[in-house]
């Protein structure tokens, strides 16, 4: 006997935190897009901050 609640918890399809979805034309669709594909080229993200001056690179990139 199996029990449908379990099913609905294990359910593969489905995530615990629904995705975000940002409407076409908008200031956030075009961040998110812009995101989405930065992250998707293999960027090195250490490469994409830049350092600000005086700044520790470690405690910059930990913020």
């Amino acid at each position: 006997m199996s029990n449908p609640f379990l099913k609905q918890v294990f359910n593969k399809d489905k995530t615990f935190r629904p995705k975000r979805k940002f409407e076409p034309g908008t200031q956030r669709f075009e961040l998110h897009k812009k995101a989405q594909a930065s992250l998707n080229a293999g960027l090195d993200l250490r490469l994409a901050v830049q350092l600000p001056p005086g700044e520790d690179l470690n405690d910059w990139v930990a913020v």
